[in-house]
């Protein structure tokens, strides 16, 4: 068995990681930063494959696609948010949140659902939030990212329900 794990050098993401590696999880751990990925693999139990890449480019996230017939578990977790009121925040770094937490998920999401319904199987893990479900006077576009991310899973899971591709 595999997973292939986003955002995978640190927080939530590593952690799944090593819990997936003590089931008996091979990994595929994606992220930016080389030196993370390295120390995640060199304490799992399991095989490790680093992928540095940033899910934010639609080309990486097509090379990674390509390896779905042999993913069985996909957990898209890279995201992140920018404090601030929306006035006074940096519109780059929104946009690149917006990018990473809604446009790369959507992307991998869209990508290995095509291949899983290929053959029939696969397990899909969006990383939202709590914040998915309430307003965030200054985390607001971060609480939207969210939202889109929990609407996303839901209208997916609804879709694929007949079929043995779970989506979450």
């Amino acid at each position: 068995m595999k997973a292939l794990v986003t955002g995978a050098s640190s927080g939530l993401g590593r952690e799944m990681a090593r819990i997936l590696s003590r089931m008996g999880y091979d990994i595929i751990a994606v992220a930016r930063r080389k030196d993370r990925l390295e120390e995640l693999a060199a304490e799992l139990d399991t095989n490790v494959e680093i992928v540095v890449a940033d899910v934010t480019d639609i080309d990486q996230c097509k090379k990674l696609a390509e390896r779905a017939n042999d993913v069985d578990v996909l957990i898209n977790n890279a995201g992140f948010g920018v404090f601030g009121d929306l006035c006074s925040t940096d519109l780059d770094k929104e946009l690149k949140m917006i990018d990473t937490n809604i446009k790369a998920l959507h992307a991998m999401t869209k990508l290995f659902v095509k291949e899983f319904k290929k053959r029939n199987s696969g397990y899909i893990l969006n990383v939202a939030s709590l914040a998915s479900f309430f307003p965030g006077p200054l985390f607001g576009a971060y609480y939207a990212s969210k939202s889109y991310v929990l609407r996303l899973t839901q209208a997916l899971s609804e879709e694929l329900r007949r079929e043995h591709i779970n989506v979450h």
